[in-house]
């Protein structure tokens, strides 16, 4: 038989059902007002009671330092181009900056390269972490426009962090020191950062109608402390309770325990505040709220560390677990 080609497809399509009705529109998060911490005026204790230890140095700690000087050199070169961002500051930075200045040449265009690179000795915190290492290195400045010679120096930088080293401090030959040494802390400074941390923290536990549920870091690295912060949060009653938040928010600064080398420490603080809630019928209720918080300054942003819901009674249960929140997380 003669065959004949189909002249029906073998399924056939329907046009989509189309609708006037608008998409839906996301419904947007409730919104809380930061909360408004306010330091007691006046100095704190500033205590160097925390020492470093000299480690071993490994392979991944020569490469950091490597990668740690490589971004400073190109740091230095951004900051010839442009006269901007000088990347280490102090009285270092004003020697770097004075040695850049006269070593420019007219006409000639320079770069630097690490030649080589040495840890002498490097110190970690007792938790573990890298604190800082003192580097011997040979640095070549090379022209790479126009005609001069290399320039080469050999000396000793002083590098800080724990996965992204910094430069931070370069030693003085003609005085046998280093330029910067010791960088004080200052209190005033650390006055700030303090009150965000603990501004922050209130946060957590405040809401208003439709606000999210903070989950306060339940990752694989939650320490003891996160652990039972995020229990405490889960416990409060959002049902019985509408809205809630702190007014009044004063804080005072014990002490901050420091290290002798760098910067960076625990700040112990005590809060003062009053809770104001509004429950299910509208009736607000104030109370007192006072506690005793640590915060801790580590290779991230100050936040608070443990918080005390007790005299003696810590809910880190005394493991602070530092190793977890000494972490650059950039």
């Amino acid at each position: 038989p003669q065959s004949t080609a189909m002249s029906v497809p073998a399924f056939t399509e329907e046009p989509l059902a189309t609708s006037s009705a608008q998409p839906a529109k996301p419904i947007p998060v409730a919104q809380q007002d930061p909360i408004a911490v306010s330091l007691a005026p006046g100095p704190f204790p500033v205590l160097p009671s925390m020492a470093l230890h000299l480690a071993a140095v490994t392979t991944s700690d020569e490469e950091s330092a490597r990668v740690g000087v490589t971004r400073y050199l190109e740091g230095l070169d951004r900051y010839r181009e442009t006269g901007q961002g000088l990347p280490v500051s102090g009285r270092f930075g004003a020697a770097v900056a004075s040695g850049l200045a006269s070593s420019a040449t007219p006409g000639v265009t320079r770069t630097f390269e690490l030649e080589s690179l040495r840890i002498e000795r490097l110190w970690k915190k007792p938790w573990g972490t890298p604190a800082f290492a003192e580097v011997r290195v040979t640095i070549v400045d090379k022209a790479v426009a126009g005609t001069a010679p290399d320039e080469r120096e050999t000396g000793s930088l002083r590098v800080v962090g724990d996965r992204l080293l910094q430069v931070f401090d370069g030693w003085d030959a003609s005085t046998g020191s280093w330029f910067n040494g010791r960088l004080s802390d200052d209190p005033a400074a650390l006055r700030e950062p303090i009150a965000n941390a603990i501004g922050r923290h209130l946060q957590s536990e405040s809401w208003v109608p439709g606000s999210a549920v903070q989950t306060y870091f339940t990752g694989p690295d939650a320490t003891p402390y996160r652990t039972a912060r995020v229990a405490y949060i889960q416990s409060l009653d959002r049902a019985a309770v509408r809205a809630r938040t702190f007014a009044d928010v004063r804080a005072t600064v014990e002490r901050l325990d420091a290290f002798a080398e760098i910067g960076g420490g625990i700040a112990t603080v005590e809060i003062a505040a009053t809770v104001v809630a509004t429950d299910a019928s509208g009736v607000v209720h104030r109370e007192p709220y006072a506690r005793r918080v640590k915060v801790f300054f580590g290779n991230w942003m100050p936040e608070v560390a443990d918080e005390e819901i007790a005299t003696g009674v810590w809910r880190s249960g005394g493991e602070l677990a530092l190793e977890a929140l000494d972490i650059n997380r950039a």
